[in-house]
């Protein structure tokens, strides 16, 4: 499944895996607050212009193939390359006065080093802290006094910043998206205000949540020996040790026209657009060459499992899974269909058979979710009462054995593609949702309509393929969480 379905949070946007996940993400990844509107400062004049290259040029999409035409639908996106390195897409739709702009930078947690985590995080916060012709909160206070609305977003592969804006107010995106590029004010008051904010945001939205620290725990050290051995927030050790200079050198690094990729959809005039990106963005200069972050490895050797107090549960919850593959792998798509007919909605199999069948659980659901360089089939459960851990794992294995044994019908994969037709449909309904999905196949995959190439390739997968995929990853070494209440909350709360 794609891994840039969005969730609102405090302090700014986080990006999650999947909303066949949500409750996972919900425990995993930090949150976001909305700032109040202040009053515009005057606007800065243009900068001086570059030269670019702005030919248009045909965007990489789907091979033809006749599945994907039934679909309907198409993305008719136009491109173009500033001489800095910035690739700009863009899909006129003038059904509506307004568009939404996008930035993606291709940094996230998984590209910080050993004692220097929770940077990409900090920059969701540090870019709304002002620029040089823009104050503190000012991006989100001129964005919203003019009707529109902004947010940012972090995760384990990426960093997102959008706007959506009334279509007369191209020109304000423009010029504030490019003046923190430019321009970013980084000292030593702005660093601390929001590593304080970070400190805040991590104690609201992980350290005092059910579930929240253990889950992410259990995840990291699944991980460990990769990118996503930490969380995306980081560590405030870590953060508390940093110094401004090394915050400066962090953004050098990762902040730069060639390092992301900039998207408009809606109303918008591709001609006119051309020459205002280049008015804005074409002095930014060109930053250092991106080196790819290593993959990694994962031990996958053996089983993971794990048993925790949590203080702050008032009830169990059981988490299982089993180590899978990135984004690019091609088995992704058999094991997002085979997680769909598994685990998502209340029909799926393994939640019917714990909820409606033998009533062991209050609810039970979970999905196969990608990040890059590493995936995840993940089952969650809260169980009832008088449920032990042992009888849900057995259910478990069992659906598994059979689907091993005997596959899948033709039917069963079918509602699983269609579900996947269904989310991608209204994804692309928004203006917001069809930016942000070619943006990351853009950036990552330089494919910007790779939404529509993963709708082939779903279309493409046999049920010989998901039979092959549950015998292949789903084996004996899974991982377990068990997360208990702790024990004097429970014998507080009485018999059960």
């Amino acid at each position: 499944m794609s891994p840039m379905s969005m969730l609102t949070t405090p302090g700014r946007m986080r990006l999650r895996t999947r909303s066949a996940a949500l409750a996972l993400g919900l425990l995993v990844l930090p949150a976001l607050a909305t700032a109040a509107p202040a009053e515009p400062a005057a606007k800065r004049g243009a900068p001086a212009t570059g030269r670019a290259s702005t030919t248009a040029v045909a965007a990489p999409g789907p091979k033809a193939g006749k599945k994907t035409k039934d679909l309907g639908f198409d993305l008719p996106v136009q491109s173009f390359e500033l001489a800095n390195g910035l690739r700009v897409f863009v899909v006129e739709d003038h059904s509506t006065p307004a568009f939404n702009m996008t930035v993606l930078y291709d940094v996230g947690s998984r590209d910080e080093v050993a004692g220097r985590t929770g940077f990409a995080h900090l920059f969701e916060h540090m870019m709304f802290e002002g620029s040089k012709n823009v104050p503190p909160m000012g991006h989100l206070t001129f964005v919203q006094r003019v009707g529109g609305n902004n947010n940012a977003g972090t995760s384990y592969d990426m960093t997102l910043y959008y706007e959506n804006l009334p279509s007369q107010y191209l020109e304000l995106g423009l010029w504030l998206e490019a003046d923190r590029l430019r321009s970013l004010e980084i000292t030593d008051k702005n660093f601390e205000n929001q590593r304080n904010a970070v400190k805040e945001e991590k104690s609201m939205r992980m350290d005092n949540v059910p579930y929240s620290a253990a889950i992410q725990d259990w995840l990291s050290d699944a991980w460990k020996g990769t990118g996503y051995g930490h969380s995306v927030i980081g560590s405030l050790e870590d953060l508390d040790a940093a110094k401004t200079s090394d915050v400066q050198e962090f953004f050098n690094k990762y902040y730069s026209p060639n390092n992301a990729v900039l998207v408009f959809v809606g109303d918008v005039d591709f001609a006119d657009l051309k020459g205002k990106v280049e008015k804005y963005f074409g002095d930014i200069k060109r930053g250092p060459e991106r080196i790819p972050t290593p993959s990694g490895t994962i031990d996958k050797s053996k089983p993971f499992e794990r048993t925790v107090e949590d203080p702050l549960a008032q009830q169990a919850l059981y988490l299982l899974g089993w180590h899978t593959v990135g984004q690019t792998h091609p088995d992704r798509y058999a094991l997002d269909l085979l997680g769909n007919i598994l685990l998502v909605g209340e029909s799926a199999r393994i939640p019917k058979i714990l909820q409606d069948e033998k009533k062991l659980v209050a609810f039970a659901g979970g999905a196969h979710f990608s990040q890059r360089d590493a995936g995840l089939v993940f089952v969650q459960a809260m169980p009832l009462a008088t449920t032990k851990f042992d009888q849900i794992k057995q259910v478990i294995r069992d659906e598994v054995t059979k689907m091993q044994k005997t596959g899948i019908s033709a039917r069963e994969l079918q509602k699983a593609i269609n579900s996947e037709v269904m989310s991608t449909v209204s994804t692309l309904g928004t203006n917001q949702g069809r930016a942000t999905s070619i943006a990351t196949g853009a950036l990552f995959y330089n494919d910007p309509k790779r939404v529509l190439t993963d709708l082939q390739k779903y279309q493409e997968v046999t049920p010989a393929d998901i039979k092959r995929v549950a015998n292949e990853y789903l084996g004996p070494n899974w991982l377990t969480l068990e997360i208990k209440p702790a024990a004097a909350k429970a014998n507080m709360m009485g018999p059960g």
